[in-house]
Protein backbone atom coordinates (compact mmCIF):
# COMPACT_ATOMS: atom_id res chain seq x y z
CA UNK A 1 0.00 0.00 0.00
CA UNK A 2 1.28 3.54 -0.80
CA UNK A 3 2.11 5.33 2.43
CA UNK A 4 3.83 2.33 4.48
CA UNK A 5 6.90 2.52 3.45
CA UNK A 6 9.86 4.97 4.29
CA UNK A 7 12.01 5.65 1.57
CA UNK A 8 15.77 7.26 3.02
CA UNK A 9 16.64 10.28 1.06
CA UNK A 10 19.76 10.81 -1.33
CA UNK A 11 22.65 12.92 0.25
CA UNK A 12 23.44 15.89 -0.67
CA UNK A 13 26.66 14.75 -2.49
CA UNK A 14 24.62 12.03 -4.17
CA UNK A 15 22.25 14.56 -5.32
CA UNK A 16 25.13 16.75 -7.20
CA UNK A 17 25.97 13.71 -8.74
CA UNK A 18 22.42 12.99 -10.13
CA UNK A 19 22.17 16.30 -11.14
CA UNK A 20 25.24 16.77 -13.20
CA UNK A 21 24.27 13.68 -15.22
CA UNK A 22 24.27 14.09 -18.99
CA UNK A 23 21.37 13.38 -20.94
CA UNK A 24 22.26 9.44 -22.09
CA UNK A 25 22.61 9.27 -18.96
CA UNK A 26 19.31 10.27 -16.94
CA UNK A 27 16.93 7.52 -17.35
CA UNK A 28 17.98 5.34 -14.61
CA UNK A 29 17.58 8.32 -12.17
CA UNK A 30 13.55 8.65 -13.73
CA UNK A 31 12.69 5.50 -13.34
CA UNK A 32 14.21 5.38 -9.41
CA UNK A 33 12.62 8.96 -8.92
CA UNK A 34 9.19 6.89 -10.30
CA UNK A 35 9.59 4.03 -7.95
CA UNK A 36 10.23 6.15 -4.80
CA UNK A 37 7.10 8.54 -5.87
CA UNK A 38 5.09 4.84 -6.35
CA UNK A 39 5.73 3.44 -3.02
CA UNK A 40 4.73 6.73 -1.28
CA UNK A 41 2.06 7.77 -3.17
CA UNK A 42 0.76 5.28 -5.97
CA UNK A 43 -0.79 6.38 -9.10
CA UNK A 44 -2.76 9.74 -7.55
CA UNK A 45 -2.11 13.01 -9.09
CA UNK A 46 -3.22 15.94 -6.68
CA UNK A 47 -4.90 18.97 -9.08
CA UNK A 48 -4.42 23.02 -7.48
CA UNK A 49 -5.87 25.85 -8.67
CA UNK A 50 -5.01 29.59 -7.78
CA UNK A 51 -6.92 32.77 -7.95
CA UNK A 52 -4.62 36.14 -9.09
CA UNK A 53 -6.51 38.22 -6.30
CA UNK A 54 -5.11 41.14 -6.80
CA UNK A 55 -2.60 41.44 -9.66
CA UNK A 56 -0.28 44.07 -10.56
CA UNK A 57 1.61 46.86 -9.30
CA UNK A 58 4.18 45.19 -6.86
CA UNK A 59 6.81 47.46 -5.85
CA UNK A 60 9.02 44.61 -5.29
CA UNK A 61 12.09 44.33 -7.33
CA UNK A 62 12.19 40.52 -8.65
CA UNK A 63 13.84 40.35 -11.80
CA UNK A 64 11.17 37.07 -13.15
CA UNK A 65 7.81 39.00 -12.27
CA UNK A 66 6.25 40.62 -14.87
CA UNK A 67 3.73 42.63 -11.76
CA UNK A 68 6.69 44.44 -10.39
CA UNK A 69 6.36 48.30 -11.26
CA UNK A 70 9.62 48.50 -12.38
CA UNK A 71 9.04 46.59 -15.55
CA UNK A 72 6.68 47.30 -18.25
CA UNK A 73 4.80 44.05 -19.36
CA UNK A 74 1.65 43.29 -20.10
CA UNK A 75 0.81 41.62 -16.96
CA UNK A 76 -2.91 42.12 -15.86
CA UNK A 77 -3.05 45.38 -13.16
CA UNK A 78 -6.49 45.26 -10.35
CA UNK A 79 -7.36 45.98 -7.48
CA UNK A 80 -8.60 42.58 -4.79
CA UNK A 81 -11.35 40.87 -6.63
CA UNK A 82 -14.35 40.60 -4.54
CA UNK A 83 -15.29 37.27 -2.28
CA UNK A 84 -18.14 36.47 -3.87
CA UNK A 85 -15.84 36.23 -7.63
CA UNK A 86 -13.01 34.47 -5.78
CA UNK A 87 -15.33 31.66 -4.63
CA UNK A 88 -16.85 31.31 -7.87
CA UNK A 89 -13.54 30.94 -9.31
CA UNK A 90 -12.91 28.03 -6.49
CA UNK A 91 -15.87 26.35 -7.35
CA UNK A 92 -15.30 26.26 -11.23
CA UNK A 93 -11.49 24.98 -10.10
CA UNK A 94 -13.20 21.56 -8.23
CA UNK A 95 -15.49 21.03 -10.88
CA UNK A 96 -11.66 20.99 -12.91
CA UNK A 97 -10.48 18.21 -10.76
CA UNK A 98 -8.30 20.72 -8.55
CA UNK A 99 -8.60 19.56 -4.42
CA UNK A 100 -6.62 22.41 -3.81
CA UNK A 101 -7.68 26.34 -3.80
CA UNK A 102 -5.02 29.51 -3.50
CA UNK A 103 -5.83 33.12 -2.76
CA UNK A 104 -3.00 34.75 -4.55
CA UNK A 105 -1.86 38.71 -4.16
CA UNK A 106 0.66 40.82 -5.50
CA UNK A 107 2.92 42.84 -3.58
CA UNK A 108 5.26 42.36 -0.12
CA UNK A 109 2.13 42.12 2.00
CA UNK A 110 -1.82 42.20 2.28
CA UNK A 111 -1.64 46.06 3.51
CA UNK A 112 -5.24 46.89 4.19
CA UNK A 113 -7.70 45.78 6.17
CA UNK A 114 -10.34 45.69 3.13
CA UNK A 115 -8.37 43.62 1.55
CA UNK A 116 -7.56 41.51 3.94
CA UNK A 117 -11.36 41.29 5.07
CA UNK A 118 -11.60 40.13 1.62
CA UNK A 119 -9.71 37.44 1.40
CA UNK A 120 -11.28 36.33 4.81
CA UNK A 121 -14.37 36.19 4.06
CA UNK A 122 -13.56 34.66 0.42
CA UNK A 123 -11.90 31.37 2.39
CA UNK A 124 -15.47 31.27 4.50
CA UNK A 125 -17.33 30.84 1.32
CA UNK A 126 -14.96 28.32 0.09
CA UNK A 127 -15.02 26.38 2.49
CA UNK A 128 -18.96 26.64 2.97
CA UNK A 129 -19.54 26.03 -0.59
CA UNK A 130 -16.86 23.55 -1.84
CA UNK A 131 -15.06 20.32 -0.08
CA UNK A 132 -11.76 22.53 -1.29
CA UNK A 133 -8.68 22.78 0.33
CA UNK A 134 -8.10 26.50 0.74
CA UNK A 135 -4.68 27.77 0.57
CA UNK A 136 -3.56 31.51 0.72
CA UNK A 137 -0.14 33.32 -0.81
CA UNK A 138 -0.48 37.24 0.55
CA UNK A 139 3.26 37.66 1.10
CA UNK A 140 4.18 39.17 4.74
CA UNK A 141 1.46 39.17 6.60
CA UNK A 142 1.24 39.48 10.09
CA UNK A 143 0.67 36.31 13.12
CA UNK A 144 -2.66 38.05 13.59
CA UNK A 145 -4.14 38.03 9.89
CA UNK A 146 -2.55 34.52 9.83
CA UNK A 147 -4.93 33.59 12.50
CA UNK A 148 -7.89 35.28 11.43
CA UNK A 149 -7.23 33.30 8.02
CA UNK A 150 -6.79 29.64 9.92
CA UNK A 151 -9.90 30.60 11.88
CA UNK A 152 -12.48 31.54 8.54
CA UNK A 153 -10.65 27.90 7.26
CA UNK A 154 -7.96 28.48 5.83
CA UNK A 155 -5.82 25.19 5.83
CA UNK A 156 -2.60 26.28 3.81
CA UNK A 157 -0.34 29.17 3.51
CA UNK A 158 2.04 29.58 0.56
CA UNK A 159 5.17 31.45 0.18
CA UNK A 160 8.16 30.54 -2.01
CA UNK A 161 11.69 31.21 -1.10
CA UNK A 162 12.23 31.29 -5.30
CA UNK A 163 15.88 30.21 -5.50
CA UNK A 164 19.04 28.74 -3.72
CA UNK A 165 20.18 31.11 -0.80
CA UNK A 166 23.46 31.88 -2.19
CA UNK A 167 21.78 33.17 -5.38
CA UNK A 168 18.39 34.69 -3.74
CA UNK A 169 20.41 38.43 -4.21
CA UNK A 170 21.21 38.22 -7.51
CA UNK A 171 17.29 37.67 -8.42
CA UNK A 172 15.29 38.86 -5.24
CA UNK A 173 16.66 42.62 -4.70
CA UNK A 174 14.09 43.88 -2.06
CA UNK A 175 14.06 41.58 0.53
CA UNK A 176 16.29 38.67 1.78
CA UNK A 177 16.01 34.86 1.73
CA UNK A 178 15.86 34.93 5.43
CA UNK A 179 12.76 37.20 4.83
CA UNK A 180 11.18 34.29 2.95
CA UNK A 181 11.39 31.93 5.42
CA UNK A 182 10.61 33.96 7.90
CA UNK A 183 7.12 34.07 6.44
CA UNK A 184 7.00 30.49 6.27
CA UNK A 185 7.99 29.78 9.69
CA UNK A 186 5.34 32.56 10.98
CA UNK A 187 2.29 30.93 9.09
CA UNK A 188 3.33 27.08 10.26
CA UNK A 189 3.63 28.16 14.25
CA UNK A 190 -0.02 29.28 14.14
CA UNK A 191 -0.80 25.67 12.80
CA UNK A 192 -0.85 26.05 9.07
CA UNK A 193 0.46 23.92 6.64
CA UNK A 194 2.89 25.30 4.26
CA UNK A 195 4.05 25.20 0.68
CA UNK A 196 7.23 26.18 -0.05
CA UNK A 197 9.02 25.88 -3.35
CA UNK A 198 10.83 28.25 -6.21
CA UNK A 199 11.69 28.94 -9.66
CA UNK A 200 14.38 26.85 -11.44
CA UNK A 201 16.34 28.13 -14.96
CA UNK A 202 17.15 31.67 -13.74
CA UNK A 203 20.58 31.69 -14.42
CA UNK A 204 21.74 29.50 -11.09
CA UNK A 205 23.93 26.42 -11.28
CA UNK A 206 23.17 22.86 -11.11
CA UNK A 207 25.15 22.86 -7.74
CA UNK A 208 22.54 25.75 -6.54
CA UNK A 209 19.64 23.61 -7.55
CA UNK A 210 20.75 21.18 -5.24
CA UNK A 211 21.63 24.02 -2.40
CA UNK A 212 17.83 25.01 -2.87
CA UNK A 213 16.78 21.74 -2.73
CA UNK A 214 17.95 21.24 0.47
CA UNK A 215 17.17 24.48 2.12
CA UNK A 216 13.48 23.85 0.99
CA UNK A 217 13.65 20.17 3.00
CA UNK A 218 15.31 22.29 5.88
CA UNK A 219 12.14 24.29 5.92
CA UNK A 220 9.72 20.80 5.56
CA UNK A 221 6.64 21.84 4.01
CA UNK A 222 4.22 19.77 3.39
CA UNK A 223 4.16 20.69 -0.63
CA UNK A 224 6.77 22.14 -2.92
CA UNK A 225 5.70 23.18 -6.06
CA UNK A 226 8.47 23.64 -8.47
CA UNK A 227 8.47 26.27 -11.42
CA UNK A 228 10.35 26.80 -14.26
CA UNK A 229 10.55 29.96 -15.82
CA UNK A 230 8.39 31.37 -18.46
CA UNK A 231 10.73 34.33 -19.29
CA UNK A 232 8.59 37.20 -19.93
CA UNK A 233 9.32 40.13 -21.77
CA UNK A 234 9.91 43.23 -20.24
CA UNK A 235 11.63 41.67 -17.36
CA UNK A 236 15.41 41.58 -16.81
CA UNK A 237 15.07 37.37 -17.67
CA UNK A 238 13.30 38.47 -20.87
CA UNK A 239 15.87 36.64 -23.34
CA UNK A 240 16.78 33.97 -20.85
CA UNK A 241 15.85 30.42 -22.21
CA UNK A 242 18.36 27.46 -20.68
CA UNK A 243 16.17 24.58 -19.87
CA UNK A 244 15.62 21.71 -21.70
CA UNK A 245 12.71 19.00 -21.12
CA UNK A 246 14.93 16.20 -19.73
CA UNK A 247 16.87 18.99 -17.92
CA UNK A 248 13.67 19.97 -15.97
CA UNK A 249 12.71 15.52 -15.40
CA UNK A 250 16.44 15.47 -13.68
CA UNK A 251 15.61 18.46 -11.69
CA UNK A 252 12.08 17.00 -10.74
CA UNK A 253 13.54 13.79 -10.17
CA UNK A 254 16.64 14.88 -7.46
CA UNK A 255 14.37 17.28 -5.47
CA UNK A 256 11.56 13.77 -5.37
CA UNK A 257 14.73 11.49 -3.56
CA UNK A 258 15.88 14.47 -1.49
CA UNK A 259 12.11 14.48 -0.20
CA UNK A 260 10.88 11.16 -0.99
CA UNK A 261 7.56 12.13 1.87
CA UNK A 262 6.65 15.50 0.25
CA UNK A 263 4.39 16.26 -2.59
CA UNK A 264 6.12 17.98 -5.55
CA UNK A 265 3.71 19.95 -7.80
CA UNK A 266 5.21 21.00 -10.78
CA UNK A 267 3.23 24.60 -11.64
CA UNK A 268 4.38 27.23 -14.04
CA UNK A 269 6.14 26.95 -16.96
CA UNK A 270 5.86 23.64 -17.88
CA UNK A 271 3.98 24.18 -20.78
CA UNK A 272 6.92 25.60 -22.10
CA UNK A 273 9.87 24.24 -20.67
CA UNK A 274 8.51 20.63 -20.79
CA UNK A 275 6.59 20.45 -24.28
CA UNK A 276 5.75 17.33 -25.47
CA UNK A 277 6.55 15.43 -22.18
CA UNK A 278 4.84 17.05 -19.49
CA UNK A 279 2.82 13.63 -19.19
CA UNK A 280 6.61 12.55 -17.72
CA UNK A 281 6.33 14.66 -14.81
CA UNK A 282 5.01 12.25 -12.86
CA UNK A 283 7.33 9.40 -14.05
CA UNK A 284 9.72 11.43 -12.76
CA UNK A 285 8.46 12.13 -8.86
CA UNK A 286 5.75 14.76 -9.39
CA UNK A 287 2.71 14.32 -7.38
CA UNK A 288 0.67 17.13 -8.77
CA UNK A 289 0.25 20.11 -11.17
CA UNK A 290 -1.74 23.14 -11.36
CA UNK A 291 -4.61 23.58 -13.86
CA UNK A 292 -6.05 26.45 -15.21
CA UNK A 293 -3.74 30.08 -15.59
CA UNK A 294 -1.16 30.86 -13.72
CA UNK A 295 -0.60 34.24 -12.10
CA UNK A 296 0.01 36.10 -15.97
CA UNK A 297 -0.07 33.32 -18.21
CA UNK A 298 -2.35 30.81 -19.49
CA UNK A 299 -2.45 27.15 -18.88
CA UNK A 300 -3.63 24.29 -21.15
CA UNK A 301 -7.26 23.58 -20.30
CA UNK A 302 -8.26 21.14 -17.59
CA UNK A 303 -9.54 18.63 -19.69
CA UNK A 304 -6.64 18.61 -21.39
CA UNK A 305 -4.81 18.09 -18.34
CA UNK A 306 -7.13 15.03 -16.70
CA UNK A 307 -6.33 13.56 -20.38
CA UNK A 308 -2.53 13.82 -19.81
CA UNK A 309 -2.78 12.15 -16.86
CA UNK A 310 -4.95 9.30 -17.73
CA UNK A 311 -3.07 8.64 -20.53
CA UNK A 312 0.48 8.50 -18.12
CA UNK A 313 -1.68 5.80 -16.37
CA UNK A 314 -2.26 7.97 -13.51
CA UNK A 315 -5.64 8.70 -11.74
CA UNK A 316 -6.92 12.38 -10.55
CA UNK A 317 -7.28 12.35 -6.41
CA UNK A 318 -10.21 13.39 -5.74
CA UNK A 319 -11.49 16.34 -3.07
CA UNK A 320 -10.98 15.61 0.32
CA UNK A 321 -8.48 14.37 2.78
CA UNK A 322 -8.56 10.97 2.02
CA UNK A 323 -5.06 10.14 0.67
CA UNK A 324 -1.58 10.32 3.08
CA UNK A 325 -0.46 13.85 3.69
Amino acid sequence: MPGQTHTPAITRREALELMMLEDEDVQPLLDRAASVRASRFGDAVRLCAISNAKSGRCPEHCDFCTQSVRFETDAPSHSMKDPRTIADEARRAGEAGAREFSIVTSGRSLGSERDIAAVEEAVRLIVDETGLEVCASLGEVSRDVLVRLRDAGLVRYHHNVETAPSFHSSIVHTHSYEDEVRVVREARDVGLKVCCGGILGMGETREQRVEMAFAIKEIDPQCVPLNFLDPRPGTPLAELDELTPLECLKIIAVFRLVMPETHIFVCGGRERNLKGRQAEIFRSGATGTMVGDYLTTKGQPADEDRRMIAEAGFRVEGAGPESPE
